[in-house]
């Protein structure tokens, strides 16, 4: 069932496509009569198409083309310009778009009058041949309007239609014999009392061929004979005129440029030749319509040459010398002007290059899976039987573990025999890519030693594994579920029979399988954890893996290691935080929240050792604390305090005196606790009201009223986390009672020199041990600002988790980044390994293979659209292409099961403004275009339209129920008799670009190219997760960036990966320094100190803490001159000016502290979180003050975010005016 599911969207994928391209570029736009070739439009071709259009030569109003070539008349190779794509600004034809905004309509336009495209060819280039075709459109004729019509058997037309128009029958199509007069048109068309059903069948048509008699035009194609541009004569440019029938003015423009030996660049481009006359708008008879040049080599005397052969490799890093090896494969034919291109082309350079201003690419997915062999079986990788709830023995475990690595050794011997025939300059790349394989291989190994000799070990390493197959079966069957209805509630019978017949030992294991490179990461990291003095413990070990891999849930099998192996080693100091893990974005850090909570409640079940009945597993010493996971993302989204002002009891007392009216808004202005649904079980942890309007379901948090504690629960009687589930939101429970893993935000992590009570996650009141494991997702988006921030006040975070002498284990990930090894230096001071290691080739690291498109077997990839506007505005386009996508896939003859697939349209934009002036766009515009489609179409309007957002300017809890309903609400019958409508739009910036999994999404519009690659994999990866994807890119014309990656669309994403821009941090620049290093120092010692009160800051006494501030100034020393030596000088550290400033800080400090004591000894000096909402009063001192607030006190400006780094420039408005006023 699946499969047949998965072959009809690649199906209704190609037919989308297909509708976009016809309605966008043409032809196709109305159907396809009397033909495609031949269409007849209702309207001007330049109104109906946005793209592929090549404009009447004008005079220039500005032009941004440095690849294309000059060329006049007479004109040799180095002198004047070709009529080349260009900018010019001129008035819009009749019938165009007018109901955008007037500012759209004077904005520039991007007409250009030719196209075309470059590559480089070896051989004989006396002569370049090719072929061309494009189209005009001449205004229809009374003859030429015909419309498909459906006549009942029997019906005859009188003789006041039967003058006007003829009926095919056989066709079903209406043709137009004479014009009709308007006279006629309002006689015939009045609607007569008496007549019969298909009069008024017949009226309608008869209204669409007057549209088309009063406003038609009817395409005519040309196909002129092969060109040939002949520099035999020794000149580099020449004009090659095209054998036409007279109805289009067009030639070819070609210029060649020796390069070496046999080698040439030539460029070929098709120029409108016409010109406009006065300054009249351009008219339809005057443009040229969906052009096409191509250009092969069975006509010519050269082959294609791969552009990236020639790159010297000489000027590469080491880094561009790897990309060079595992590209390889990858070629580069051309590149277009104006337009993309796309090629044919074998391996000796034989094929052909062609032009294509819609061009697709379907990315090949990977495949994750073992490959075939005789040594495991994928079953041996299951969860399930790597735990201790199979009696498979311990030695027929590691066995299978054991044959997994060594199939890794052996992939690698012959990885190693290929690198003998590689070229020279990709011998050195090789080695280090293989040499890096052998250590990891090297490492599982030795985590293989060590749980064969480390009873501990190998316990934790089984229980995380009955963890991880527990977690994997709760979400899967609450998936299941949900899929029959959404939302439940405490009475839900199906979840009662479900947890009571719960049975893990017999439950399958078919969803429940690591793959390989999981749980080879699992193995490589077993020594780093358990041996606090192994080398791999101050490594970096970067999960550097495609999206949609499998990352998350190899770092959460290691967190459940790391929880168990430390309960079970260290029993009287393992309570407290053992494992951090930090996120960028909120809205990441709430989606993987939900995965690694369900993670702990199994881990904490198992602590208990409840809820595996009727067979019970061995019990394990696994301490009284509860494990726990605590959500820490800062004051905005979460509350800071149990009571108090924004406190935990201030919102739930408005929950709950919520009722049916208003618990909607009430849910979403007090519900600060993220956590909807029970992460075991699925019930749902808040109100809503049913279709009676009645309250149904209950609030899964309370507050302890005699010790004021606040707590969670599951409201579900039957679930065994009714009484208390092991996750915390508030900021002072977790100081309280520190949760077993902290889930938080990097930018939380700026309040450390504010509160001292954050010193509780690193144990500095305490016996227990500081966190073990820190995981950093999404690594390449600490970078920039960011990173260097983030990088600064690491060196606190570094020193807090090693103050007891352990250092802990540092995890990231990414699917995007480039300088990984100079990132990681500056923001850790420490060495990283890649995992998994590249080889030889990008599409095979033994753990991920790069697929060979097989539809018919299911094997499919994300495909990639791409289309940049002419004589458009973006705006105007934009409206266009969303109608089109929204309408035509409505019009679509499919099962509900695969339009739902298709039916909700993601659109992405790269900022704010753009998604806000889209948005009312798409309520006026986007309906109008919409209609008139579905009134060319024959078919009805999609309404109304149903929009949700995913930006920062959301709350959590509406992102959150925004994600929940578009996972759960699907299109169909059911849900809309039930008035539960499926989302038709949403729009979306950034936020969406890491941490979104919702199968249903499989449709996005990109508003523009993002500026970093990184970001575009990673938004466009948020489609097409488990069903056939589909991107489709709207470039902006008047952006030289977004035309450069149009023209090279196909060679962009055939190896998109590879242009990956660099990132990097500098933590201890100067600018760096004066925004937070006092921060930094404020951080330790304050921990080191006990100074942990808001008023303490009054007790430092420079004297007395002498040799700690000679510690933590020889740490950061340290620590800056470690991160200038890896990055070899370029980290901007000067390590004079950094003693001086820790100085000259701690002496201000002692200042401040001494006239606190001395003046006003009943005016303490405060570190200032007292003060954060409004100045001290007067006499009141503060050591801090929240960065650009107000207040004129001597406090030093201190961040509270990381983000809140930018300058401001202050400045002053003249307005002049007359001095009569």
């Amino acid at each position: 069932m699946e499969r047949d599911i998965q072959q009809a969207m690649i199906a209704a994928r190609s037919a989308y496509i297909a509708a976009l391209r016809a309605a966008l570029l043409g032809p196709g736009a109305e159907g396809a009569l009397p033909d495609a070739a031949h269409e007849l439009i209702d309207t001007s071709p330049i109104s109906q198409y946005s793209i592929g259009i090549l404009f009447p030569q004008e005079h220039l109003a500005c032009h941004d083309s440095e690849a294309a070539l000059s060329f006049y008349a007479g004109a040799s190779a180095d002198s004047g310009r070709a009529s080349v794509p260009h900018y010019r600004k001129r008035a819009l034809e009749e019938g165009t778009d007018e109901s955008l905004d007037d500012a759209l309509n004077m904005s520039t336009q991007y007409t250009p009058s030719s196209m075309g495209m470059t590559f480089l060819v070896r051989g004989i280039c006396s002569a370049v041949r090719g072929k061309v075709s494009y189209a005009t459109y001449r205004r229809a004729r009374p003859t030429d309007c015909r419309v498909p019509c459906t006549l009942p058997t029997g019906y005859v037309m009188t003789a006041p239609y039967t003058a006007l128009v003829s009926y095919d029958r056989d066709a079903g199509v209406l043709h137009l014999k004479r014009a009709i007069t308007e006279d006629e048109q309002k006689a015939l068309l009045q609607k007569t009392p008496a007549g019969h059903e298909a009069d008024e069948t017949l009226r309608a048509c008869l209204r669409r061929l007057y549209v088309y008699q009063r406003q038609g035009y009817v395409r005519e194609p040309h196909t002129p004979p092969a060109f040939t541009a002949d520099f035999s004569g020794g000149q580099d440019a020449v004009r090659a005129a095209l054998q036409t029938n007279g109805t289009a003015s067009a030639h070819i423009v070609a210029m060649r440029k020796h390069l070496g030996e046999h080698l040439w660049s030539v460029t070929v481009m098709l120029v409108n030749a016409q010109h406009m006359e006065g300054a009249d708008a351009a008219r339809s008879a005057s443009c040229l319509f969906q052009p096409y040049l191509e250009v092969d080599t069975q006509q010519n005397d050269f082959v294609l040459v791969d552009s990236g052969s020639l790159i010297d490799p000489c000027g590469m890093d080491v880094e561009e010398d790897g990309l060079a090896l595992l590209y390889r494969h990858k070629k580069t034919y051309g590149t277009g002007l104006g337009t993309a291109v796309d090629w044919a082309v074998d391996d000796a350079g034989h094929g052909k290059i062609w032009t294509d201003f819609f061009p697709a690419v379907q990315v090949p997915p990977m495949d994750f899976s073992l490959p075939p062999n005789g040594r495991i079986q994928e079953k041996e990788l299951s969860m399930k039987y790597l735990s201790d709830l199979t009696a498979a023995h311990k030695e027929e475990q590691l066995a299978s573990l054991h044959a997994l690595v060594d199939l890794y050794a052996t992939w690698i011997a012959a990885q190693r025999t290929q690198a003998q025939t590689l070229a020279p300059r990709y011998t050195a790349a090789a080695k280090r890519h293989l040499d890096e394989c052998t250590r990891a291989c090297a490492r599982m190994r030795a985590g293989l030693r060590t749980l064969r000799q480390n009873t501990a070990a190998y316990t934790a390493f089984t229980l995380a594994n009955r963890a991880m197959f527990m977690q994997r079966l709760h979400g899967a069957t609450q998936a299941k579920m949900a899929s029959v209805r959404a939302d439940r509630y405490p009475d839900d019978a199906d979840i009662a029979a479900w947890l009571g017949a719960m049975n893990y030992r017999a439950a399958s294991d078919e969803k429940a399988r690591w793959r390989p490179f999981q749980i080879a990461f699992f193995l490589m990291n077993i020594d780093a954890i358990t041996d606090p003095t192994a080398p791999a413990r101050d490594l970096i070990d970067l999960i550097w893996f495609p999206t949609g891999g499998g990352k998350t849930e190899a770092y959460l099998g290691l967190t459940a290691f790391t929880i168990f192996y430390r309960r079970l080693a260290y029993p009287g100091e393992a309570d407290g935080t053992a494992v951090i893990m930090r996120y960028t974005l909120r809205l990441l850090a709430a989606q993987q929240f939900t995965r690694a909570a369900t993670l702990i409640c199994a881990c904490e079940l198992i602590r208990r050792d409840t809820g595996l009945a009727p067979t019970c597993a061995p019990v394990y010493p696994l301490g009284s604390a509860p494990i726990s996971i605590g959500l820490w993302i800062g004051g905005m989204h979460t509350p800071n305090t149990v009571g108090g002002k924004d406190g935990a009891a201030e919102h739930l007392d408005a929950l709950l005196k919520s009722t049916p009216q208003n618990v909607r808004s009430e849910k979403e202005w007090h519900y600060k606790f993220q956590v909807l649904k029970c992460p075991w079980c699925g019930t749902k942890l808040v109100q809503d009201t049913d279709c009676q309007q009645h309250l149904i379901g209950a609030w899964g948090c309370r507050i302890d009223a005699a010790q004021q504690h606040f707590s969670m629960y599951c409201p579900h009687p039957h679930c065994p986390f009714h009484d208390a589930l092991p996750i915390q939101v508030v900021d002072e429970e977790l100081y309280r009672t520190p949760p077993t893993l902290l889930f938080g935000t990097v930018d939380k992590f700026a309040m450390l020199p504010w509160n001292g009570q954050i010193g509780a996650f690193f144990a500095t009141d305490s016996t227990n041990r500081t966190p073990e494991l820190i995981i950093q997702d999404e690594l390449h988006l600490i970078s920039g600002a960011l990173g260097t921030m983030v990088g600064l006040f690491e060196t606190a975070v570094d020193a807090l988790c090693a103050q007891k002498g352990i250092a802990p284990k540092i995890i990231a990930s990414t699917a995007t980044i480039r300088h990984a090894k100079e990132q990681c230096a500056a923001l850790y001071n420490r060495d990283v390994a890649q995992f998994p290691p590249p080889g030889l080739c990008a599409a095979d690291s033994f753990f991920a293979k790069e697929s060979v498109l097989a539809p018919e077997r299911g094997v499919y990839g994300r495909v990639y659209v791409g289309f940049m506007p002419s004589g458009k505005t973006r705006a105007m386009l934009e409206v266009h292409a969303v109608a089109a996508l929204l309408q035509c896939i409505a019009a679509a003859d499919l099962p509900e099961e695969v339009k739902d697939k298709f039916w909700t349209l993601t659109v992405y934009f790269n900022n704010l403004k753009d998604l806000g002036s889209a948005s009312s766009l798409i309520a006026d515009d986007v309906t109008d275009k919409m209609r008139d489609i579905a009134m060319r179409l024959g078919v009805p309007r999609r309404t109304p339209l149903r929009m949700n957002e995913l930006t920062s300017r959301v709350s959590m809890t509406e992102l959150g129920e925004t994600l929940d309903q578009l996972e759960r609400i699907t299109y169909t019958a059911a849900n809309r008799q039930r008035h539960r409508y499926a989302s038709d739009l949403v729009l979306a910036t950034n936020m969406i670009s890491v941490g979104i999994d919702v199968a249903r999404l499989n449709v996005m519009l990109m508003e523009g190219q993002p500026k970093l690659t990184s970001e575009y994999i990673q938004a466009s990866s948020r489609v097409g997760r488990s069903h056939p994807g589909l991107v489709f890119v709207q470039y902006d014309a008047a952006r030289s960036r977004d035309r450069s990656h149009y023209e090279q669309f196909c060679a962009y994403h055939a190896s998109f990966y590879r242009f990956v821009e660099p990132t990097g941090a500098t933590p201890f620049s100067r600018p760096a320094r004066a925004r937070a290093l006092h921060s930094v120092l404020i951080a330790l010692l304050r921990q080191r100190e006990g100074l942990i009160s808001d008023a303490s800051a009054t007790d430092f006494d420079a004297h007395a803490f002498a040799d700690t501030i000679a510690d933590i100034e020889a740490f950061i020393i340290k620590r800056a001159e470690g991160i200038e030596a890896r990055l070899g000088g370029a980290a901007g550290a000067n390590v004079h000016e950094l003693r001086a400033e820790i100085r000259a800080f701690f002496a201000l400090w002692q200042r401040l502290a001494k006239e606190s004591r001395e003046t006003a000894p009943d005016k303490k000096l405060y570190f200032g979180r007292r003060f954060m909402r409004k100045p001290p009063t007067a006499g009141a001192r503060r050591l801090l003050r929240q960065y650009k607030s107000e207040g004129d006190d001597p406090a030093i400006e201190t961040l509270t975010s990381m983000r809140s780094v930018d300058t401001g420039a202050r400045g002053s408005v003249l307005i002049w005016e007359d001095s009569d006023g």
